[in-house]
């Protein structure tokens, strides 16, 4: 049984992969299973990243389309939910780029559907739009969603406390 259930979407990409292999290394580490799905536009991007060791075997798949109709994004997240083997669910957001998007469409599919989500996003304005037309509908759902983490410094952040983590045996 599964305590966590993530779709990390762009998981087949670099960010998204690494953020798939860590997902998967602290889910081992901690001995609480997680279930990653990646999420994107193309299998063949994704059968490409289990084939060149971007993302582990095992990892399932789900079609989707952040940038495509709304309505059939959210019944793709719908779908996807119900066949979550916990109540515990997440999206990751990591598909890039982001530059030139102005539309936070994933994320508020996300909080109209009592998803929580967070994203890597580095694009000034659309976390700004982000946070200035969805901070308080967020807080009306009591859906968590945190934007902008980033994979520069969040990710190295991490890692270096992971690092020193270990050089004092605590991990």
């Amino acid at each position: 049984c599964y305590a966590l259930n993530v779709l990390v979407v762009g998981g087949s990409g670099r960010v998204g992969g690494s953020t798939v292999r860590w997902l998967e290394t602290l889910s081992n580490r901690q001995q609480s299973p997680v279930s990653i799905t990646v999420g994107g536009r193309r299998e063949d991007s994704y059968q490409a990243a289990i084939r060149n060791k971007v993302i582990p075997k095992g990892v399932d798949f789900v079609s989707l389309d952040i940038d495509g109709d709304e309505s059939l994004l959210k019944q793709t997240l719908v779908d996807w939910k119900k066949s979550c083997t916990s109540d515990e669910c997440l999206v990751a957001h990591t598909a890039g780029p982001f530059q030139g998007r102005r539309i936070p469409t994933l994320l508020s599919s996300c909080l109209d559907l009592s998803i929580p989500y967070v994203d890597v996003c580095d694009e000034w304005e659309l976390a700004e739009v982000s946070k200035l037309d969805l901070d308080q509908k967020a807080k009306e759902a009591g859906v968590p969603a945190i934007v902008s983490c980033g994979i520069w410094p969040g990710v190295s952040a991490l890692m270096a406390a992971e690092g020193g983590a270990q050089l004092k045996g605590t991990s």
